[in-house]
């Protein structure tokens, strides 16, 4: 077991390193053979940077601790950003994150809440989800619906392995929510779908400009749905097709049969009325709703896609219910 302060350790835990922000550079050296099973901070320790090991590529997950709570134990948040990446300047070496991040990485902290907000593009040498990176075959290596979720659940692993000096759990293990922006909404939901719902004979595929792809051109399964996985998710304005992954468009005729997609969580989906990814959301919403699933639709007029980083009442609003939510599904009294 090892104990990180304030200056670079060496731990295991399917890591290959940990580093605080100010202390990392591009020379730091990554082990993945250490006997540690446990990450232990020290109560000075507030932001940290950690590399997990995901399918061989280095990912960072940017921890924010609160400051100024008495908890013995934290509800934690795992965050999954849009397609321009989670950094300012896309420049992970800063250590510092976008303006929408770092907002709400104050809005954890005001709510004594851990937020682990995962980086899936650095790591895999992409800035942002433009070009080639928006098409098939190559979006397949950041693919938001079978690539992107095995980042979120090493996130989630790696929050319940926290632990204070003392022994004790930073971060209360059912207690831990899942939010998403845009493409990282779309991660958010393909985190959450139950796999036991997957039909027997079911084939994976996407379509992209008209061609399709299956598992014999880089199309992947999703990730099993765990015995223990995450309290319930927030979607910001991301798509709902999936590029046909989940069957049927949730628009069309045949929706309610032929779209396989259900969470295994409860969802609160923040959509704006007049976003470009919005139609397909909203029917797919109508839809889980229609086969009983616990899904709520919180629409906000007047603006559009990224609204949530603008400088709006929306945005305002639409963060208020986002805590809310996570409050009520992270057992956390005001």
């Amino acid at each position: 077991m090892k104990t990180l302060a304030k200056s670079f350790s060496k731990i295991n835990l399917l890591l290959v390193a940990i580093c605080l922000f100010w202390s990392c550079g591009q020379d730091d050296e990554f082990l993945s053979a250490l006997e540690s099973q446990e990450v232990v901070l020290r109560e000075s320790t507030k932001d940290t940077i950690v590399y997990t090991l995901v399918d061989n590529h280095q990912i960072p997950i940017y921890l924010s601790i609160p400051e100024g709570c008495k908890n013995e134990n934290y509800p934690a948040v795992v965050v999954m950003h849009g397609s321009d990446g989670m950094w300012i300047n896309h420049d992970i070496a800063s250590g510092k994150m976008s303006g929408q991040n770092s907002e709400w990485r104050e809005l954890f902290d005001a709510n004594c809440m851990v937020g682990a907000f995962v980086d899936s593009y650095s790591g895999r040498g992409v800035s942002t989800r433009t070009g080639k990176w928006a098409t098939a075959p190559d979006n397949f290596k950041i693919s938001s619906q079978f690539i992107r979720p095995r980042d979120a659940y090493a996130a989630l692993e790696l929050l319940r392995k926290l632990k204070f000096s003392d022994g004790s759990n930073v971060v209360r293990a059912k207690d831990v929510g899942l939010l998403g922006f845009s493409d990282g909404a779309s991660a958010v939901a393909s985190t959450l779908y139950d796999t036991d719902n997957t039909p027997a004979d079911w084939e994976w595929s996407q379509s992209f400009d008209g061609k399709e792809y299956d598992t014999s051109s880089g199309v992947q399964p999703p990730s099993p749905r765990p015995e223990n996985g995450f309290a319930g998710g927030v979607f910001y304005y991301g798509g709902s097709g999936g590029y046909n992954y989940w069957g049927a468009s949730p628009c069309g005729n045949n929706a309610l049969e032929g779209n396989i997609f259900v969470p295994y969580a409860p969802m609160l989906y923040q959509i704006p009325a007049e976003g470009y990814l919005s139609e397909n959301t909203l029917c797919l919403v109508n839809v889980l709703q229609q086969k009983g699933m616990p899904v709520e639709l919180k629409l906000y007029e007047g603006v559009g896609h990224g609204f949530d980083f603008d400088d709006n009442n929306q945005s305002t609003v639409a963060r208020m219910n986002a805590l809310n939510w996570f409050k009520k599904i992270l057992h956390i009294e005001d």
